[in-house]
């Protein structure tokens, strides 16, 4: 009788072990309650996220909002003060013809500055649709608007400043090339 004892004694034992981690919240995999993973291991819902899922959202803001940038049709892209596009923009126009039934994005017409000219912005709109649905985009009419571009531009001063800086380098010494081994600068 003594060695039915023993054998009951192992198995309660061994059945107590198993079911005492399904109770315990702190008891993680790999090991039960007396395993390294019991040992005041934080519940799952502490546990920190993979390296880098914090930052995906913001990526993938930043890659959303520049794709919709494509959509922009600047004020350099039209010739002078008129509707008229301007070679690049027509290269331009059949891209934004074949993305634009895929994607949600408008299509932007930059407006002038100080919205000074509400005529010009209303016809290059009306060039843009006109174009758009020559090349057979459907329900160009409600996605093409006029608004500001997403992207400030550059004054004349703050480009040349951003010319040289990137040329010759920062005055604070480095940036640039210079001497060890970088793009640019003044000694090659």
């Amino acid at each position: 009788m003594r060695l039915d004892q023993t054998w009951l004694t192992i198995l309660l034992f061994a059945a107590v072990a198993v079911t005492g981690c399904a109770s315990d919240p702190y008891c993680g995999g790999g090991g039960g309650r007396f395993g390294a993973a019991g040992r005041g291991a934080a519940p799952a819902a502490d546990r920190p996220f993979p390296l880098g899922q914090n930052s995906d959202a913001f990526w993938e803001t930043q890659q959303t909002n520049a794709e919709a940038a494509d959509f922009v049709f600047y004020d350099h892209e039209f010739l002078g003060e008129t509707a008229n596009l301007g070679p690049g923009a027509k290269r331009h126009l059949e891209e934004v013809a074949l993305r634009l039934p895929h994607v949600p994005f408008p299509v932007v017409i930059e407006q002038s500055m100080y919205n000074a000219k509400p005529e010009l912005d209303f016809a290059r709109r009306q060039t843009i649709v006109m174009q758009l649905a020559r090349l057979g985009v459907p329900n160009v009419e409600e996605r093409v608007v006029v608004a500001n571009a997403f992207a400030e531009g550059f004054t004349a001063i703050e480009g040349e400043r951003s010319y040289y800086y990137g040329v010759i380098g920062s005055r604070f010494g480095g940036g640039g090339g210079r001497r060890f081994g970088g793009s640019g600068g003044m000694y090659r």
